[in-house]
């Protein structure tokens, strides 16, 4: 997911102007939501003169122009209204309200919320948790990769020895997946996270058979069923019947997806 952050802060330390483009305010419907930024610059050096997207289309080719005017021109603000239909000959039907903002130093930066995103821990990172974690990374998602498989340790991947320790380490609101290569393992780190409570998701990879036999482990250990109803096995979107592990992927990183828009819904 474009980082529009540290791609300004990289193009300031290289000694490059550019010109910051958001969407401020839409009506209808519109290619990108409010708050969606690219970045300017009229530079080339390195083929790129453009970072992010507000949507393609006769929308971002308008807003592209517009931009590099303002950094010729030093026109350092302004703001503009378009309706998609008549201005920009886009179908969408809505409008959108961009501001422009030409940036030279750390000190024209704009003071803007922080991207949204959402704390994912991956436990096990075999052929389908590595293939996850693929599908996750360029998504609003700060991803943490767990496996206590001396091999595995590698580029970023955290060792742990007791379950319990290492769920009690995400913070609250997380999204947990459960797909290490050992069931009692997988059980052990069911249990902490159910026992913790204050998880966002907690998916566990599985058949219908492994969930039975976990569902019947776990009541018979004293969890409730309200407890028990938060365990999703199997994991991934329904319709969805491939077993390989990028199709898994996907499944999964669109049901994760399913779960930070709908609780960006309740905290609006």
């Amino acid at each position: 997911m474009f980082n529009w952050r540290e791609t300004a802060s990289d193009l300031l330390k290289q000694g490059e102007v550019f010109c910051l483009v958001t969407i401020t305010a839409t009506e209808g419907s519109t290619p990108r939501d409010t708050g969606t930024i690219m970045l300017v610059t009229n530079t080339n050096e390195n083929g790129i003169s453009e970072y992010g997207t507000i949507g393609g289309g006769n929308l971002e080719y308008a807003a592209i122009e517009t931009a590099r005017n303002c950094l010729e021109s030093g026109h350092r603000q302004q703001t503009l209204d378009y309706i998609l239909g008549p201005d920009v000959e886009q179908c969408c039907g809505g409008r959108v309200e961009l501001s422009f903002s030409v940036v030279k130093a750390q000190e024209d930066m704009p003071d803007m919320p922080a991207l949204k995103s959402a704390s994912v821990c991956l436990f096990g990172v075999g052929h389908v948790g590595s293939a996850v974690a693929i599908a996750l990374a360029p998504l609003p998602f700060t991803l943490r990769l767990y496996d206590n498989r001396n091999d595995k340790i590698i580029g970023g991947v955290l060792p742990y020895s007791d379950p319990v320790d290492a769920v009690s380490a995400a913070p609250k609101h997380t999204l947990f997946l459960v797909m290490t290569h050992d069931h009692s393992l997988d059980y052990g780190l069911v249990s902490a996270i159910l026992k913790r409570g204050d998880f966002a998701f907690l998916g566990l990879i599985g058949s219908k058979t492994k969930r039975a036999r976990f569902m019947s482990r776990l009541k018979k250990d004293g969890f409730t069923n309200r407890q028990l109803s938060r365990l999703t096995c199997p994991i991934g979107i329904q319709g969805i019947q491939g077993k390989e592990p990028e199709i898994i992927a996907a499944s999964v990183a669109a049901q994760l997806l399913q779960k930070l828009e709908a609780s960006y819904g309740e905290n609006t």
